[in-house]
């Protein structure tokens, strides 16, 4: 968010205007300077990558959609609904076809009554010696489509080039790498202090008359449009501005593992599923030679350690039957998947893929050679915390309420970009010519212009947000820098 007051072509009174009432006579006038210096700052460097995080996000937002125009013939079943489909183990076998030698990571079924029984399977594959990255598949890995029905192959969708995983990295990086994303992060952690801080300045017009603080009465002139727009614009979003901006944070680098402790302080880890086998039994899987075979074929066929354990992934894949069935009997009633063992003495996990509200999801551990159900973990079991988390991140990839949550964003993303385009222009009919009409600094020192209740505030933000709390730091360095050496400058000319 700009600033949503920028000061005249005259030089500026000693306190800046905040739009109709500058506050109560009670707040200092410090303050005041130091939050519309602060709030235009703020919103004036970070408005550019906000901007660009609106629009990506409203791509990221119709992610399936546009992945089901891209892959519509893989992701879609040509067979009739009403046929039976083969067991699971034959489809997985026809993917299987498709890259010998390499690793199922997962099985996902079409849910029942999805899209009328159309959709195909989808099997997940990694090639020897992939390890699982960031999003939880390997560098090369695929998804191979299986028609449910005549256990024909689709087609495949490669993980890295899936359009969600795309604009993901769009909307995070830009696609520059890890190294960038830190500066969305930034962004966001400014945009708070923007959002903070105008509703700060705008506290008294709000207190004296909230119809006239949320609507666009009295703006005749070019400069009143924009600040009503920008003004009213920002009050309406604020809640949501709020969510957004926090949901979002709970996954970056920096504000994320913070989250991350609190959810350790403030909450107990919650129950996690145990999918060892009773006694460590073995699982079924061929021996000698052909164990031999088998390792090696998913490995890559080098490499190998002779002393290498006999277990190989493939040889229980034939049991997803026997673990679907219990799956169904445990009342996994929806899109599950299946992720089979990785080592020896391991139980399959069958997890319901539940983003939608109400969220359902439940985790299950079945005993593949038995079918029995070794352990479970549903979504009331799991902390408070945990559950916030988790809804957060849903509503925020706009999955939490189907096509309302996507419409939803989408008109929030398009109400930021039309508030920052409304502030920039408030900067630009306002703004001094020959400068860039930044409000001027606080004089004197910065702790006597901020009461403690707002040093508390900031304090927590800057301990919950360490970009914020850095790049503030590194800010108050330079402008004391830059301030020296005009001082000396001056110095010099006398």
């Amino acid at each position: 968010m700009a600033l949503d007051v920028a000061p005249a072509r005259t030089p500026p009174p000693p306190v800046l205007p905040v739009g109709p009432g500058s506050g109560p006579r009670r707040r200092r006038p410090e303050t005041t300077r130091l939050l519309v210096r602060l709030h235009f700052l703020s919103g004036f460097l970070a408005a550019p990558i906000i901007l660009s995080l609106a629009v990506t996000g409203i791509l990221f937002a119709w992610n399936p959609q546009i992945e089901s125009a891209l892959h519509g013939k893989t992701l879609s079943a040509s067979s009739v609904d009403w046929a039976e489909p083969k067991p699971l183990s034959e489809q997985v076998e026809a993917a299987r076809a498709e890259h010998p030698g390499w690793t199922v990571t997962a099985v996902t079924p079409a849910a029942p009554g999805v899209f009328e029984g159309r959709e195909t399977t989808a099997v997940a594959m990694a090639p020897p010696g992939g390890t699982a990255g960031e999003f939880g598949h390997a560098p090369g890995a695929v998804s191979v489509y299986v028609d449910p029905v005549t256990g024909e192959v689709t087609g495949e969708i490669a993980e890295d080039t899936r359009p969600g995983e795309w604009l993901r990295n769009l909307h995070s990086s830009w696609r520059l790498g890890d190294n960038v994303a830190p500066l969305s992060e930034l962004a966001a952690s400014w945009l708070l202090v923007s959002i903070l801080t105008g509703i700060y300045l705008k506290w008294p017009t709000i207190r004296r008359s909230f119809v006239r603080a949320f609507s666009f009465r009295g703006a005749r002139t070019p400069y009143a449009r924009a600040n009503a727009l920008h003004t009213t614009l920002g009050l309406w979003l604020t809640v949501a501005l709020l969510s957004l901006v926090g949901t979002g944070l709970t996954w970056t680098n920096f504000a994320g593992s913070r989250v991350d402790d609190l959810r350790a302080t403030f909450s107990s880890p919650g129950p996690s599923l145990d999918t060892t086998l009773p006694g460590g039994a073995a699982l079924s899987a061929p021996t000698g030679a052909a164990a031999a075979d088998e390792h090696a074929e998913h490995n890559g066929g080098s490499d190998v350690p002779s002393d290498a354990p006999t277990f190989a992934a493939a040889a229980v894949l034939p049991q997803i039957d026997t673990v679907a069935r219990s799956a169904e009997s445990a009342g996994l009633d929806g899109l599950v998947k299946y992720s089979p063992p990785t080592a020896e003495g391991k139980a399959w996990k069958a997890e319901l893929r539940d983003t939608k509200w109400p969220l359902e999801p439940t985790t299950i551990a079945v005993d593949g050679s038995t079918g029995t159900v070794l352990d479970r973990v549903d979504w009331d079991e799991k902390p408070w915390m945990a559950r916030a988390t988790s809804i957060g991140i849903y509503f925020h990839q706009a999955t939490l309420f189907g096509v309302w949550n996507q419409l939803f964003l989408t008109a929030l993303s398009i109400g930021v970009i039309v508030l920052i385009v409304a502030g920039y222009r408030m900067w630009w009919i306002r703004r001094p010519r020959g400068t860039l009409g930044v409000p001027p600094k606080v004089s004197g020192p910065l702790w006597k212009a901020v009461p403690v209740p707002m040093m508390v505030v900031f304090g927590l933000l800057a301990y919950t947000l360490p970009t914020l709390a850095v790049s503030f730091l590194l800010y108050l360095v330079i402008e004391r820098i830059w301030r020296s050496v005009r001082r000396g400058g001056a110095a010099t000319h006398a």
